[in-house]
């Protein structure tokens, strides 16, 4: 048991951290309105920066600390061969990672949740290059498929999570959609790794982002983990109409990473 006054420091601790936070969410606030002005006032690339450095303060903010490793000129030399990128999508906190630190479009269903805590955050998210889905809608899944290719084109790589749906493992689903996308696009497939270290939020909690807000306030610090791997690494078959051929190169892929992480 702590005494009174190791209580105390205890206390003033998670306090300060909490002010600390409040300060750099304020912080974030801030900047995501200077990008809707720029936005608004179409100086679309700048509203894309200030939408990369908002993500990043959201993750500092909510006392998240993030490492990307691997193959970095992998996937920061643009003017090569388009990429596919997939990655293990188990976090709401993922797109902040995605947009703040790699800066690639993605394929994600964000804007169904995060427009309760950043106004228009479809149009800002649409405006770096992301497309966006309701993964419950047959109709939605098969437009962002199409849009997704257009992003291709534009931007030479899209990022994209094969289970779809933070409530679904990678080891329940893989979706064709990338190997649809690379043999059209003649793109190379890339895996990307995400681990997390003391960020566990309860499924119940994955679409509410005031909840996780709230929660996250008072938390110590975490870290995600992005580890990029090379095309080579994922032992896709030859054929690209091998779906399930891709199904099992996929969830071999990040069994092996998860056992070694």
């Amino acid at each position: 048991m702590l005494s009174w006054t190791d209580g105390c420091k205890y206390f003033l601790l998670i306090l300060a951290r909490i002010i600390f936070r409040i300060g750099l969410l304020c912080s974030v606030f801030f900047v995501y309105s200077l990008q809707l002005i720029a936005l608004v006032s179409q100086k679309k690339i700048l509203a894309s920066r200030l939408l990369a450095f908002a993500s990043r303060l959201v993750l500092h903010a909510l006392g998240v600390q993030v490492v990307v490793c691997g193959q970095a000129g992998e996937y920061l030399n643009k003017s090569s061969q388009s990429r596919i990128y997939l990655y293990n999508h188990q976090n709401p906190l993922d797109l902040f990672l995605i947009q703040g630190y790699l800066q690639i479009p993605s394929l994600t269903t964000a804007g169904l949740h995060l427009g309760l805590v950043f106004p228009w955050f479809s149009l800002s998210a649409s405006n770096a290059g992301h497309v966006l889905m309701n993964h419950r809608e047959p109709l939605s899944r098969r437009s962002a498929v199409h849009r997704a290719s257009d992003v291709v084109r534009k931007y030479g790589g899209i990022v994209i999570a094969p289970n779809g749906s933070l409530k679904t493992s990678i080891f329940q689903r893989v979706s064709a959609s990338a190997l649809i996308l690379a043999r059209k696009h003649q793109s190379l497939i890339i895996p990307c790794f995400f681990s997390y270290s003391n960020l566990e939020i309860p499924e119940k909690d994955f679409y509410h982002p005031l909840i996780i807000l709230a929660k996250r306030l008072p938390a110590p610090l975490a870290k995600i983990k992005c580890r990029i791997g090379l095309s080579a690494d994922l032992d896709c078959p030859a054929d690209f109409r091998d779906r399930e051929g891709f199904r099992r190169a996929v969830q071999a892929y990040y069994r092996e990473q998860q056992e070694s992480d």
